[in-house]
């Protein structure tokens, strides 16, 4: 019985399996072509970010240490990119939404970016964050 129970463990692939909650500090920084449409999407303030996983879906939370969360994304998750579901705003607005987020890395396997946007009521939320390297 023994063995088959570790058979039956050994089959399940490990992309079924939650992982723990990455944390990374950095800031939220965005290129001046897309700081030109501060308008009409809100640019999410951070200096924090963290990466929590299931085993289909993620959330990823942008927070300002001194604030906390400022926008929380969450969605069903495939591979890198997430097809965005709902946004926790700030003020605890939680928004049906619609977009996506896309987790990108360096060659080491380290996270480089991850980048959010979506459309959350009549407004468009957008997080793009860069970990430090210290």
């Amino acid at each position: 019985m023994a063995a088959a129970a570790a058979l039956l463990i050994q089959s399940v692939p490990l992309s079924a399996q939650a992982e723990p909650k990455t944390e990374l500090s950095g800031r939220c920084d965005y290129p001046d072509r897309v700081a030109r449409y501060r308008n009409e999407t809100t640019l999410i303030l951070c200096d924090s970010a963290s990466i929590e996983r299931g085993s289909a879906t993620a959330t990823l939370d942008f927070q300002q240490r001194s604030w906390g969360s400022m926008a929380r994304f969450s969605g069903a998750m495939a591979g890198n990119r997430m097809t965005v579901s709902r946004v926790i705003l700030r003020d605890g607005r939680d928004l049906a939404a619609s977009g996506t987020c896309q987790i990108f890395y360096r060659n080491d396997g380290h996270v480089s970016t991850i980048s959010c946007l979506a459309k959350a009521g009549s407004r468009s939320v957008a997080a793009n964050f860069a970990p430090s390297r210290l």
